[in-house]
């Protein structure tokens, strides 16, 4: 669940003096600014609004926004909203801003490492695949499955291919992490050649969707 919506805060100022109170006609006010904010998961992601308001000293009216001279609300506005005061206010657009950095700096690592892949495969390598873009009587609803490097020799590649399939490729990735994909029982007894040399039209034509490199320990 999501939690969001907008808060409020009310930050002091400096005294006020010079305008007339229309309850008691008091002449001395506390200065104040209204931070009005979106806010995602109760952290502050943007401000929605700002308003100058004052509070009598003496009877504690209070006069907000466009109750306000505009001249005194422009003055209020630039003592009160400091960037100490406001910055913060911007909080969660700068933790989106640094997610989204890291998500696209990760994606482009793992195109330039799987490009390193493609060029200098390596036995063991798993290749997240769709089946129908190999197999012609693979079954659409389920078609991302694994296959992995056995063999290379003279530019080709010999590949175990998975016995199951799945709808989604988080299925193959999860039986990755699950170290399922590391027996060879997970794989046909039938091995499939392809020219190393196919590899990059393949990942081009999304028949490769992803490449793993398994270390051994």
């Amino acid at each position: 669940m999501i939690f969001f919506g907008s808060k409020g805060k009310t930050i002091s100022g400096q005294l006020v003096e010079g305008i007339q109170c229309p309850s008691c006609e008091n002449q001395e006010f506390i200065s104040f600014g209204i931070i009005r904010y979106f806010h995602l998961y109760w952290i502050p992601t943007f401000l929605t609004s700002r308003a100058a308001g004052i509070e009598c000293t003496h009877c504690k009216k209070t006069l907000i926004g466009k109750e306000l001279p505009k001249e005194l609300s422009k003055k209020i506005k630039a003592t009160v909203f400091t960037k100490k005061n406001t910055i913060p206010m911007f909080s969660g657009l700068i933790i989106i801003a640094c997610l989204m950095l890291a998500i696209t700096y990760s994606l482009q690592q793992s195109r330039i490492e799987e490009n390193a892949y493609i060029e200098q495969p390596a036995i063991n390598d798993l290749y997240i695949v769709d089946f129908t873009k190999i197999f012609e009587d693979s079954d659409p609803n389920y078609k991302y499955g694994l296959m992995r490097i056995r063999q290379i020799s003279s530019g080709e590649a010999e590949f175990q291919v998975s016995q199951v399939a799945y709808n989604k490729t988080s299925g193959v990735r999860k039986d990755i992490s699950d170290k399922k994909a590391m027996s060879d029982s997970y794989y046909d007894t039938e091995f499939l050649y392809i020219d190393i040399s196919k590899f990059k039209t393949m990942k081009s034509d999304k028949a490769i969707r992803s490449i793993e490199r398994i270390t051994q320990d």
